[in-house]
């Protein structure tokens, strides 16, 4: 019986935050009377300020950069071993099918006569 109170709580708490979910677009939408607008203030900054504002974004853009081009080349050479450790499978297991194939067919032999040509069993009824 402890589980039934888990589980109906847990439904409940489901539908309720679903609800808000669907609700979350009705409010969001407003409606009614449409405010004046605004004009923005021009900012106010201290040019200094706003240089080393910018040469902190840059620095950290290519910082960002880097990472995102080292992380991309560890993953292209990890796929690069992978293709290549596939395609001496394949090349492995091709030679062995060949060998196999070789194989079967050196041991095959006809039981009767060894010609080229096909040969009857040997006997007619008459």
């Amino acid at each position: 019986m402890g589980k039934h109170s888990v589980t109906s709580g847990r439904i409940w708490r489901t539908i309720v935050v679903s609800g808000a979910m669907l609700a979350t677009p009705l409010a969001a939408c407003g409606g009614g009377d449409k405010h004046a607008q605004t004009t923005p203030e021009p900012a106010t900054e201290d040019k200094a300020a706003a240089d080393k504002a910018a040469a902190d974004k840059a620095a950290a853009d290519q910082a960002a950069a880097d990472k995102a081009a080292a992380d991309q080349k560890v993953i292209d050479d990890k796929a690069a071993a992978d293709k290549a450790a596939a395609d001496q499978a394949a090349a492995d297991q091709a030679a062995a099918d060949q060998k196999a194939a070789d194989d079967a067919a050196a041991a095959k032999k006809r039981p009767r006569g060894a010609g080229d040509r096909p040969r009857g069993r040997g006997f007619v009824l008459a």
